[in-house]
C-alpha cells in the first residue's frame, strides 16, 4: 500500500520531494509508504487505506485534496465514532467549516441508526478580529449551505455562532463524543469547559491541533484544564490529541 497526500509547512517543495523519493527507494518495503499530512512512516501495514467502504465514504464527501491527504486523521475519528455509538450521549462537532468531516463520521459510524443527534457548531463566517485563520469558504452563504448538506438528516443540529457562546443555543445533555477543531486556543478552552463536565463515561474527545506546533498555544493552554478534571491528552502521530473520560 502506497499513499501520498499533501504535507504542510515546506518551504522548498522540490527538495522535499527529492527526499521523499529518496527514502522510498531506500527501504525493504518502498510499496508500504505513507506520505502525507506531515507523516511519513514505512513497513506499516495501512490496512485502513485498503478498506474500500471507507474510501468511498471520504470520497464522496470531500470538496478539497486537504480531505483526502488527512485519510489517517479521519479513519482516527470514524474508529472512535464507532467506539462511542455504545456510550451514552450524544455527538458534537466544534468547528465544522463547510461539514466534510463531520458528514464522514455519521455515515461511517451509521449515526442514524443510533437514536443519537449529532450537534455541529460553527461561525460559518470570518472576521478580522478572529484569532483563527479565515478558511476558503467562509462568508454568508456558508450556513445555509451547511444547513442544506443535513437537512435530510433530522438527528443532525446545526448551530450557528461563536463558540462557545453558541451554546446556549442548543446543547446535549450528555456527550458520548466530541470532535473539536477550531484552530485557536480560547473558544478552545471556552467549549471544553462546558463539554467536560458533560462527558458520559468512557466518552471520546478528539482534538485536531493538539499535536501541531504551530497550534501549541492550544496544547499550553488544554493541559492544565484537563488536569483539573484528573484527564491526560495522549498526542497522536496524526497530530491529533485523544482523551478518554474514565471516570463516571
Amino acid at each position: 500500500m502506497w499513499f501520498t497526500g499533501l504535507n504542510f509547512n515546506v518551504s522548498d517543495p522540490e527538495a522535499f520531494a527529492r527526499c521523499v523519493e529518496g527514502i522510498r527507494k531506500s527501504i525493504s518495503t518502498p510499496d508500504h509508504f505513507f506520505c502525507s499530512d506531515n507523516l511519513i512512516t514505512w513497513n506499516k501495514n495501512l490496512g485502513f487505506l485498503g478498506n474500500q467502504r471507507f474510501w468511498d465514504t471520504v470520497r464522496r464527501n470531500s470538496t478539497n485534496n486537504i480531505e483526502l491527504s488527512i485519510i489517517w486523521r479521519t479513519y482516527i475519528l470514524c474508529w472512535f465514532a464507532r467506539y462511542a455509538k455504545a456510550i451514552n450521549g450524544d455527538f458534537v462537532e466544534v468547528g465544522a467549516y463547510e461539514g466534510n468531516t463531520a458528514n464522514i463520521i455519521l455515515e461511517e459510524a451509521d449515526l442514524a441508526a443510533t437514536g443519537k443527534s449529532y450537534f455541529i457548531y460553527d461561525a460559518f463566517d470570518h472576521s478580522e478580529k478572529d484569532i483563527n485563520h479565515a478558511m476558503p469558504e467562509h462568508g454568508p452563504d456558508l450556513y445555509n449551505k451547511v444547513c442544506a448538506r443535513f437537512d435530510k438528516y433530522e438527528f443532525v443540529k446545526v448551530v450557528k455562532g461563536y463558540v462557545p457562546d453558541s451554546f446556549a443555543l442548543n446543547f446535549p445533555e450528555k456527550i458520548a463524543f466530541a470532535h473539536i477543531d477550531l484552530n485557536q486556543a480560547p473558544a478552545e478552552v471556552g467549549a471544553l469547559r462546558q463539554i467536560i463536565p458533560v462527558l458520559a463515561p468512557g466518552a471520546v474527545i478528539i482534538l485536531d491541533d493538539y499535536g501541531w506546533h504551530a497550534y501549541h498555544q492550544q496544547k499550553e493552554a488544554e493541559d492544565p484544564l484537563f488536569a483539573e478534571y484528573g484527564l491526560e491528552v495522549l498526542e497522536l502521530p496524526t497530530g491529533q490529541g485523544l482523551v478518554l473520560n474514565h471516570y463516571s
